[in-house]
């Protein structure tokens, strides 16, 4: 199976038929259709990481954003509490702490993004939480554990923001980004186009708090996670490239294997 990091922007996106929601709607179009999907979130962190088991995750309207638009979608897939036990255990195999949580749902930055990839919810789905203790370097470690579960069917994702700064948003989805936010994406696109999952951990360590283009870690970690699964016959590529509310980067990618 490929692996995807999407840049979910605010959670309105959920609701809107817009040039993102057609890039997931067209990427789940080129890909086989997965047996199960696994989400890391920029949503949920814990002091392990935590794993959704229930096997009806509950859809959470998590959001700061009350639209009305938002309550009206129901997205409700199965969960997986088997896929939940082999994730707990290749993480724990590899070092690093984590448990199952049968009383999580799915959050937004989950069904936001799934509802425009699989709209008929019928594929199962566990989500997977951020460690307070894993950082920019020890992310990599969480992607490469779970890297087997690519060669089953699962489909791997990442949910956050390259670039994301809430601080200094517009309120107004169309307003440009600024030229710092503009050359840090730039900058990052780069690292994720070679590959090298330490380097973009590098790059975030340095710049992390000290940049306004990552004042905090959480959007950036599912990222690099993500990009820890390329393996060298796969091929990176981005299927959406923009900026919303002015420093929220959408840019999403793929890593597929190479054809030929």
């Amino acid at each position: 199976m490929p692996a995807i990091f999407a840049g979910h922007g605010l959670a309105i996106n959920a609701a809107l038929n817009n040039d993102f929601a057609k890039s997931l709607s067209d990427i789940t179009a080129r890909i086989p259709s997965p047996s199960a999907i696994a989400v890391i979130s920029a949503h949920w962190s814990t002091p392990e990481v935590h794993v959704t088991s229930a096997p009806r995750p509950r859809q959470m309207f998590d959001s700061i954003e009350f639209q009305q638009e938002l309550h009206e979608i129901s997205y409700e897939p199965q969960g997986d509490p088997s896929l939940a036990e082999t994730i707990c255990n290749l993480l724990l195999s590899s070092g690093i702490n984590a448990k199952n949580d049968p009383k999580r749902g799915l959050d937004t930055s989950v069904w936001g993004i799934l509802v425009h990839m699989f709209p008929d919810a019928k594929i199962p789905v566990v989500e997977i939480s951020l460690s307070y203790h894993v950082d920019t370097s020890k992310i990599i470690e969480v992607g490469k554990a779970l890297a087997p579960l690519r060669s089953r069917g699962v489909l791997l994702m990442g949910s956050g923001g390259l670039v994301h700064n809430l601080y200094e948003m517009s309120k107004n989805i169309d307003t440009k980004p600024p030229v710092w936010a503009i050359e840090t994406d730039k900058k990052i696109a780069a690292l994720v186009q070679s590959g090298d999952a330490a380097a973009l951990s590098e790059f975030t360590l340095q710049n992390l708090g000290h940049s306004p283009a990552i004042p905090t870690p959480e959007h950036i970690l599912p990222a690099i996670a993500v990009l820890a699964l390329k393996e060298p016959e796969d091929r990176v590529s981005f299927f959406y490239e923009a900026f919303q509310n002015s420093t929220v980067s959408m840019r999403s990618f793929v890593i597929e294997r190479e054809q030929g």
